[in-house]
């Protein structure tokens, strides 16, 4: 089993022998990376999570290529996924989540009801309840899904996409609380998420460019553990306009200090920034001074103070 150093606890990766005296408490909150790749194919999934709570899987976040795979190889429990929280629409962050569906329904023991959020539309993308519709809607392309297994009713409720938008909560129940906020990725309209949930906090910034960083930075203050999509280089280490989509490692450094987060994990990692590791870290050091990590699939992470 392998576990993380982030934040103040340590996890060292080893295998325990199995009891009921040695066998670690259940954290509050974990996130179990999916997919960490995209959007070009290379070996990772495209960028998927899964947060459990209590130790009971609660919270699907984005669901790229891959995502159905990964739940079946780790032998997820998907009983109580009842939430869906959607960075933005781009094929490598949504095109699993029919297939999502589809593997929770046919597990499931009664009807199920999805709270669904995701950002609102502009040009070529639809509003976020549209793009379910069209999924699995009455006229969508799977729409037996919806009595396929089980009965499924979806709560979709589509997030304002201007920077100047506030930040805005759209979860409060029993301990959980689920916070937004715009950002910027390119012409595509995106949003990040806060998940609170006894004590400890985790962020996720979706694909995002520098300019919605003061956003970010209000939405992530002071979480235990911000999970930041890093897809570039530093200028002029990738191509120019991959700026206008992705944050670099030096702006994301900048970031983490400003928002004070505990801890800091890499995910939607490309090829060229895989294999400049050190480089990425050095940079993001210069102003960051918290753990560092970088995202693989099927990385289990406890959130913890």
């Amino acid at each position: 089993m392998k576990t993380l150093l982030l934040g103040i606890t340590l996890f060292v990766s080893t295998l325990f022998p199995t009891c009921a005296r040695c066998a670690p408490a259940k954290p509050a909150v974990e996130v179990v990376v999916l997919g960490s790749g995209g959007p070009r194919p290379f070996g990772r999934g495209g960028s998927s999570f899964i947060v459990l709570l209590d130790g009971t899987p609660r919270i699907l976040v984005d669901a790229g290529p891959g995502a159905f795979l990964r739940i079946g190889e780790l032998d997820l429990d998907l009983d109580n996924v009842d939430t869906v929280l959607l960075t933005h629409l781009h094929i490598d962050h949504s095109g699993d989540l029919a297939a999502f569906f589809n593997a929770r329904a046919l597990s499931a023991d009664g009807p199920i009801v999805y709270r669904i959020f995701g950002p609102d539309g502009s040009g070529q993308f639809p509003k976020t309840s549209r793009f379910v519709d069209l999924l699995v809607g009455n006229a969508g392309a799977f729409a037996y899904q919806k009595t396929f297994g089980a009965d499924e009713s979806f709560k979709v409720r589509d997030l304002a996409i201007s920077l100047d938008s506030p930040r805005t909560e759209i979860v409060d129940e029993n301990g959980l609380v689920v916070e937004e906020i715009a950002t910027h990725h390119g012409d595509c309209p995106a949003v990040a998420y806060r998940i609170s949930y006894k004590g400890a906090v985790l962020v996720f910034s979706g694909d995002m460019d520098a300019s919605a960083l003061p956003n970010l930075v209000q939405l992530a203050k002071n979480a235990d553990l911000l999970v930041f999509n890093c897809a570039v280089l530093d200028p002029p280490g990738s191509p120019s306009q991959l700026y206008d989509l992705h944050t670099p490692p030096k702006k994301i450094g900048e970031a983490a200090r400003d928002s004070g987060v505990k801890s800091l994990l890499l995910s939607h990692l490309a090829p060229d920034v895989e294999g400049q590791e050190d480089a990425v870290r050095k940079s993001i050091r210069a102003s960051y001074p918290g753990p560092v990590a970088f995202a693989n699939d099927k990385l289990r992470v406890r959130v913890e103070k």
